[in-house]
């Protein structure tokens, strides 16, 4: 008899174990919101099947209710999970102003199912299982639309960006016309993808968005390129102004691309700042072959003067290519200083001539000495005065000392000569 009070008193000990794990497992659960109104009636009945000493059904209720809460913490986690899912993809939808009505109705019919319950093994539980299933098919159908939508709305951002990049790159535009002129066809194409996007055209709201964010890249690549044309201008002229150049034309076409480019009108300006780059370099050209000729004829000038008179033709040349240079009139300073070289030349043609002439001169009294000519002396002495004349520049008189010899040469008769005795 007594070994079967031990055995009883074992029994109890084990249901009394049971018990106290699920209860201790309910306690645990609670803290998680979890509806256990059916695993603590199971408990319940599982104590008043203990007291009674119906061991076995006491042990099994209290194992399935352990069992049972379990179930429910497990299919609870989810469906919050789940529900937690849906309001974050209903916040975002919203954020981005889009309907989120499916995912809201979702989250207010996965609540009522889950309070209204359903029978599972002759109990009444939180639905759990539908209340996720419903929740799952929302996010599922509102989910790869809200991830384009996304990612068109990145589309968007990017695109403002570009036209708040472009903005703040327009140091040397009025800011008004810069507005006015470019930022507001861009700004109207982002303005168009947003309206688009809020209809929910997604792929028209995307489409608008590229045109925009390429829009904004070509007019900030016309601008550096207007900018780009400007500097290099402003830089070819500064060196022409240093080497002393004039350059009325490029000048003029800087200042009206200098106009464009603060009116933002880009393509315009950089037409014109890369005419005056090409035009600057031509005038360079031009500057420096006018400046080079017009200091070799002055240098060619110089050395005649230095061999006596230049003529006044050459000078007079010479003063309206300086003047011409200093003009920037540099077409003008190059024909001038053709007129000059011509003067020159004529001056030069003159005194290689008389120059012959003096020479084929010197000779020719030579001869007259050698025929015994009386008057070789005085051709001589003019021929002498003609070269001294010639060396210091004078050609005129040299010339016509020249001329006189000539004269006396032709009246000249040979000396009689003695007769020869018989």
């Amino acid at each position: 008899m007594s070994g079967r009070s031990r055995l009883f008193a074992r029994k109890g000990d084990e249901i009394s174990d049971a018990i106290v794990r699920a209860e201790a497992l309910l306690d645990v659960l609670r803290l998680s919101k979890v509806d256990l109104t059916a695993p603590e009636e199971l408990l319940a009945e599982a104590r008043r099947a203990a007291e009674e000493k119906r061991y076995p059904e006491a042990q099994a209720l209290a194992a399935r209710a352990e069992s049972l809460a379990n179930t429910l913490e497990e299919r609870h986690r989810a469906a919050r999970k789940a529900l937690t899912a849906a309001r974050s993809l209903a916040k975002k939808a919203r954020s981005m102003g889009l309907d989120a009505s499916e995912l809201d109705l979702a989250v207010e019919a996965a609540r009522r199912v889950s309070r209204e319950g359903t029978v599972e093994d002759g109990l009444t539980i939180p639905n759990y299982l539908q209340a996720r299933a419903l929740l799952d098919v929302a996010l599922n159908s509102r989910r790869p639309e809200l991830d384009r939508a996304s990612a068109v709305a990145d589309e968007i951002f990017t695109a403002e960006l570009s036209v708040d990049a472009l903005k703040d790159a327009n140091g040397n535009i009025d800011r008004e016309e810069f507005d006015r002129v470019v930022l507001t066809d861009v700004r109207a194409l982002v303005e168009n993808a947003k309206a688009l996007f809020s209809k929910g055209r997604l792929e028209e709201a995307k489409a608008a968005a590229e045109s925009a964010e390429e829009a904004a890249k070509r007019a900030r690549l016309d601008y550096e390129d207007a900018i780009r044309a400007f500097r290099a201008a402003e830089k070819t002229l500064a060196d022409l102004r240093a080497e002393g150049a004039v350059a009325v034309g490029p000048e003029r076409l800087l200042d009206q691309g200098q106009s464009l480019l603060r009116q933002a009108k880009l393509g315009e300006a950089r037409e014109v700042l890369v005419r005056v780059e090409r035009d600057a370099g031509r005038l360079a050209e031009v500057f420096r072959r006018a400046t080079r000729s017009v200091q070799e004829t002055e240098q060619a000038i110089s050395a005649l003067a230095r061999g006596g008179e230049v003529p006044e033709e050459a000078q007079i040349a010479l003063q309206d290519a300086r003047r011409a240079l200093g003009e920037g009139r540099y077409g003008r300073a190059e024909e001038a200083v053709v007129e000059a070289r011509k003067a020159l030349g004529k001056r030069q043609a003159v005194r290689d001539r008389l120059a012959r002439a003096i020479q084929d001169t010197k000779r020719k009294v030579e001869l007259l000495r050698a025929a015994g000519s009386d008057a070789a002396n005085d051709v001589e002495e003019m021929v002498l005065r003609a070269e001294r004349e010639f060396e210091n520049g004078d050609l005129v008189n040299s010339s016509e000392d020249l001329r006189i010899a000539t004269l006396l040469m032709g009246k000249t008769r040979p000396a009689e000569r003695p007769a020869t005795p018989k």
